[in-house]
């Protein structure tokens, strides 16, 4: 994930970049790829990875890069 600071985690939270308390931050296709890489460690068992998942796939939309996900998210 990006390497943000604190208050880099609460601001990316509080503009829709990262999960509520700074987590999964993805700004950009760096982000974006080790968030599908860390998906497995989501906390919350297979509801936790589902909101997760949901979360990187809205990111990837929103910075238009559908193509980084893998086949079968699409």
């Amino acid at each position: 994930m990006a390497d943000l600071s604190a208050e880099g985690r609460r601001k990316a939270a509080a503009t829709g970049a990262a999960l509520p308390g700074g987590r999964y931050p993805i700004t950009n296709k760096q982000d974006l790829q080790n968030a599908i890489h860390a998906l497995g460690r989501a906390k919350g068992g297979a509801s936790g990875r589902a909101v997760v998942k949901r979360f990187i796939i809205r990111r990837a939309r929103a910075l238009g890069l559908m193509d980084v996900l893998p086949d079968d998210w699409k």
